[in-house]
């Protein structure tokens, strides 16, 4: 960057990997670096793993809100995030072709994409922790699981063997959560779409699905870096019950997470609108960031000076 450098600066369909025409990320820079204390704000979108009109696009107005707030001077940048999707050969109007590998993948090709965006970031803007990894419904899934990543190294790709290490953040942000993949297909066992969604992605095997849950994990030990988790969500939600909410925040508790005191922080911000409303307006989705980031100016010492 030079003095002559016009912000902001915002770069779209950037290649994060090759494996894919789904491999890419958008950022945007809203002023020049100016401290190491500033966060880096990056999202993963939802859609159930396997819809194509969800995308990194989808942060678009909740970065836009972002952009006007008073915490924007604790920001240094927005990413967002595209991963490859599980088939959908039924979608009413982009099915999914099998000869597509951006289409056609099943965990952990997700959370390895996740991963490898999240490595390009760091390694091209020279961050460490120092980012707010936010997720909506599986995207939320997601930005967990990238807490928990040490639990699968073992399952990933033969290609992913020599994947760099990826620093994880230093908070994480779930709206709209999914969080335990048994409860929610069970609470949902009249609506087949939701065992058909999560099958898809994890394949038939339910103890899979419990074992890669966000509830399941094992944060003292694959995250003991991890400040804070914030779960914000509607009560309005047609699509995923609080009940989601309560089962990650009894899950958290359980590792030391606290509301009120201590080194790891946990919060709940209670959000309106239906599932999708969330981001579509944006509103309710930069509300939950902007929450999160005022939590970590004021709770986490050396951040945000």
């Amino acid at each position: 960057m030079t003095a002559t450098d016009v912000f902001p600066q915002r770069e779209k369909n950037v290649r994060y990997s090759d494996r894919s025409a789904l491999n890419t990320l958008e950022y945007c820079l809203p002023q020049p670096w100016r401290s190491s204390r500033r966060l880096w704000i990056i999202y993963i979108h939802g859609g159930a793993w396997q819809d194509p009109e969800i995308d990194a696009s989808s942060f678009g107005n909740a970065q836009d809100l972002l952009m006007k707030s008073r915490e924007l001077e604790h920001i240094a940048g927005f990413a967002s995030i595209n991963y490859r999707l599980s088939p959908y050969p039924s979608h009413p109007r982009l099915p999914s072709d099998p000869s597509d590998p951006a289409r056609n993948a099943h965990h952990p090709d997700h959370i390895n994409d996740v991963l490898a965006a999240l490595h390009y970031l760091q390694d091209t803007f020279h961050f460490s922790h120092e980012y707010l990894l936010v997720g909506h419904s599986c995207g939320a899934t997601l930005a967990l699981q990238v807490a928990m990543s040490r639990n699968w190294a073992a399952h990933r790709e033969s290609t992913q063997a020599s994947q760099p290490n990826v620093v994880p953040p230093v908070a994480i942000l779930g709206v709209e959560g999914l969080y335990d993949l048994p409860a929610l297909v069970e609470n949902h066992s009249d609506q087949p779409v939701y065992k058909d969604f999560v099958a898809n992605a994890f394949g038939p095997d339910e103890a899979q699905w419990a074992a890669t849950s966000p509830t399941s994990g094992d944060y003292e030990a694959s995250w003991p870096t991890g400040k804070l988790v914030v779960l914000a969500h509607s009560r309005e939600d047609e699509l995923v019950e609080w009940d989601q909410v309560d089962r990650m925040h009894r899950a958290l508790r359980t590792q030391g997470f606290d509301e009120a005191q201590g080194d790891q922080r946990l919060k709940l911000v209670e959000l309106s609108g239906k599932h999708d409303q969330v981001w579509q307006e944006g509103r309710e989705l930069a509300r939950a960031i902007q929450e999160t980031v005022q939590v970590i100016g004021s709770s986490i010492r050396g951040f945000l000076l």
